[in-house]
């Protein structure tokens, strides 16, 4: 079994090799708005709607993913670049997405938007 990491495309573009059915498909860091914990899967929502659903926990990936991805719940991993604004417990994302976020990182998030 390979460990997953990072890698880096030769313009420079950071991303995962995710798998998917019989291949690996690279996907950018910068395209992935969110992931979503479902037990022992992560589904990663992309910018552009398409859902990639892994064999591998969201802690598996909290661990790889640069400062940027922050988790917000027991179930989510957000890209902070897409944070649009809060409403309350509950962070708006830009594709109109609403993440409860637990007490602990509320701060955290307001922080990250005010300095934006």
């Amino acid at each position: 079994m390979t460990a997953l990491h990072l890698a880096r495309t030769p313009n420079g573009l950071e991303g995962l090799r995710l798998p998917l059915n019989s291949h690996k498909v690279f996907v950018a860091l910068r395209d992935i708005m969110r992931l979503e914990g479902q037990r022992n899967y992560t589904l990663f929502v992309l910018r552009n709607g398409q859902k990639i659903l892994v064999s591998k926990t969201i802690g598996f990936y909290e661990e790889l993913l640069p400062p940027n991805f922050i988790r917000v719940n027991r179930g989510c991993i957000i890209n902070t670049v897409y944070l649009d604004f809060s409403l309350g417990e509950h962070f708006r994302l830009k594709d109109g997405y609403e993440i409860p976020v637990s007490r602990r990182k509320i701060k955290q998030l307001e922080a990250l938007r005010d300095d934006a």
